[in-house]
């Protein structure tokens, strides 16, 4: 029995990047084809089958889905902007006699991927910050290219084949 289930799960191990890999928690900010897309929606997915890289909006006008042959991928870019949440903290901090400052003076990041097709087109996403880097992990596996990305924010991709790129002076 043991010898079957090592089987079983070395061929599940061996097999596994050949199925569709999926994350569905992303907000879609710009897609050829999308005019129109919620602000609040995390609900689309973005996800790999075949050769195509596949969105799926739900609430976009006027597309549900969209889907781009993976060899059309010109280029893969990486940014984060970081906030902080003043208002809510300064109400905690009150409430909770300075402790919940502490809330206001944490970065809150958001993680934003575009995906420059070889048309001049870009799929523009936000990733959920629990996914982010598995986003990055599942394009550049599938696409083969290295993710650019400022020096600032190198480090939150660390493990992966990313090009630096210096940012344009004006």
């Amino acid at each position: 029995m043991r010898q079957i289930t090592a089987v079983v799960l070395s061929l599940f191990v061996a097999c596994s990047p050949l199925f569709g890999q999926s994350f569905s928690k992303l907000r879609v900010i710009a897609a050829p084809g999308v005019t129109k897309s919620d602000a609040k929606d995390w609900k689309n997915t973005l996800g790999i089958s075949a050769s195509n890289l596949v969105l799926g909006c739900p609430k976009c006008e006027p597309i549900q889905s969209a889907s781009t042959p993976l060899s059309e991928i010109a280029a893969l870019r990486y940014g984060q902007n970081a906030y902080h949440h003043w208002v809510s903290g300064i109400v905690t901090g009150a409430f909770s006699l300075g402790i919940g400052l502490i809330v206001g003076l944490m970065p809150h990041h958001q993680h934003y991927f575009s995906i420059d097709l070889k048309s001049g087109k870009v799929i523009g996403i936000q990733a959920d910050k629990s996914d982010y880097r598995g986003i990055a992990g599942m394009l550049q596996n599938s696409v083969g290219l290295p993710i650019e990305v400022s020096p600032k924010d190198a480090h939150y991709l660390n493990g992966f084949n990313v090009k630096i790129t210096q940012a344009e002076s004006k």
